[in-house]
């Protein structure tokens, strides 16, 4: 069996997602990678960092529904010169994305949970939104909630690295903000991180 990897808050910094997963030799036929929503919006290319999702989804991974993929359910940027056609074949493609995935040892979701509820009940704009009630809420019995959305900066962890709770972990270093994306591998416990304002090289974190 191969590795498990996590992503989110990917803010159209697709050429820099493909760099992460070729530094970590991501295999498609081995690996599962967890794409946990926010492709678009902030960065510089969503249509294309959108494709490159696709195909990675098309190829075995699983895309989650973050809240900027929500947005744009219900309005598509005109800027992006989008045909009302492609508009609708987008929305029609990230409708069918699911909100959440588990595996044994996980549950993977944009933004959190909802503490005292039943994660089939859950609703979708608290699995996309939601900040404070997950943060301090405990932690599940049986599964670590790997999450986006805040970016970990925010939760009081050093810019560029990972945020560590009990059965909770952030992996949302900052793209949209101008700091890093990262890839989290949880098999081996390191993350791959690179500066989106200076990205030169990608940084191999271990002491997590």
């Amino acid at each position: 069996m191969g590795r498990i990897l996590a992503v989110s808050d990917v803010h159209g910094y697709g050429p820099l997602l493909m760099r992460l997963l070729q530094e970590a030799r991501y295999d498609a036929g081995c690996d599962r990678l967890y794409l946990l929503g926010d492709w678009v919006n902030k960065g510089p290319d969503s249509l294309g960092t959108l494709q490159l999702v696709k195909q990675l989804i098309a190829e075995g991974a699983i895309g989650i529904q973050g809240n900027n993929e929500r947005k744009w359910l219900q309005h598509i940027p005109p800027e992006l010169g989008l045909t009302v056609q492609e508009q609708a074949e987008i929305q029609s493609w990230l409708a069918a994305l699911p909100l959440w995935a588990t595996d044994e040892q996980y549950v993977f979701v944009h933004a959190g949970l909802r503490p005292g509820v039943p994660l089939a009940e859950q609703s979708p704009s608290d699995l996309t939104e939601i900040r404070e009630k997950f943060f301090s809420s405990p932690p599940l019995d049986a599964h670590t909630i790997v999450f986006g959305h805040t970016p970990t900066f925010r939760l009081g962890s050093s810019v560029g690295r990972l945020w560590l709770d009990t059965g909770k972990i952030g992996v949302d270093t900052g793209a949209g903000h101008g700091c890093s994306l990262s890839l989290v591998d949880l098999t081996n416990r390191c993350q791959y991180a690179i500066d989106v304002t200076a990205p030169m090289h990608v940084n191999l974190i271990t002491d997590w």
